[in-house]
């Protein structure tokens, strides 16, 4: 190996980079284990922040969370963060989307949450630019923070998804909205097509385990070896970051 190729492979994103987590379900929806539980295992693997982000209540999740439910998850995050003080706990919520490409939130949810991470609308009936559109509205939602795995399983099954990827990831890059990279290890390909475009037009990435469970939180790796394999560095992935700078960047939107 070259010296710049040993340069530019110690330049690329390791598992120790990672800083926190911004993606993460719990019992209060559809997750398997408790805050706390969540807390604790993320502490375990040296994380220094972890986002929770269940899934707000709608017709795809009646299960998710109501403003009463998220206020109640507040406060269990504020009591968990004064036992915590070394570890920062941030209060997400992720969004389904209408076929049009509207946030569906119970009202007021925005006001108690940190970020939104909004998932794309099922691609059915749509056609490869009804569905664009859609997803370029959620991309430039003021709202929303994170584009939870925009090409999701459809990437696995056999018909592809209805979406121009270029225009969606110049949109992102133009609105500072982060792309996630979902880190999934059953469908290992998931993002990994999009992630060097997404690099090259300087659109941001989040790695995410999407853990609805507490040992699926270290599942984030898998997510590094597909950031490494398409040459990504920290400056790229924005759970890198410490967390007043992502706060910042959250804060831009």
């Amino acid at each position: 190996m070259t010296g710049d190729q040993q340069a530019t492979e110690a330049a690329l994103v390791r598992p120790c980079d990672v800083r926190g987590l911004l993606h993460a379900h719990t019992r209060y929806a559809d997750g398997a284990h408790s805050l706390r539980r969540m807390v604790e295992t993320a502490r375990d693997l040296g994380l220094e922040y972890l986002g929770v982000s269940d899934h707000a209540r709608s017709a795809r999740h009646p299960e998710g969370l109501d403003l009463d439910d998220e206020q109640h998850q507040h406060e269990e995050i504020a009591a968990l963060q004064r036992e915590y003080p070394d570890f920062t706990l941030l209060h997400g919520v992720e969004a389904d989307v209408a076929p049009d490409g509207e946030l569906l939130l119970p009202e007021g949810v925005l006001d108690a949450v940190d970020y939104v991470l909004a998932d794309l609308p099922h691609p059915d009936g749509h056609t490869k630019e009804s569905y664009t559109e859609a997803a370029l509205k959620v991309v430039h939602h003021p709202a929303v923070n994170i584009l939870s795995k925009p090409v999701g399983a459809y990437m696995t099954s056999p018909a592809p998804v209805p979406l121009d990827m270029m225009r969606l990831l110049k949109a992102a890059a133009e609105s500072g909205t982060v792309v996630e990279l979902d880190a999934n290890p059953t469908a290992p390909q998931l993002d990994a097509a999009h992630c060097k475009l997404a690099a090259q037009l300087g659109v941001l990435l989040a790695i995410n385990a999407n853990a609805h469970r507490a040992a699926r939180l270290v599942d984030y790796r898998q997510g590094v070896a597909v950031a490494r394999d398409m040459g990504l560095d920290c400056g790229q992935i924005v759970n890198t970051w410490t967390v007043a700078r992502l706060q910042e960047q959250f804060d831009r939107n």
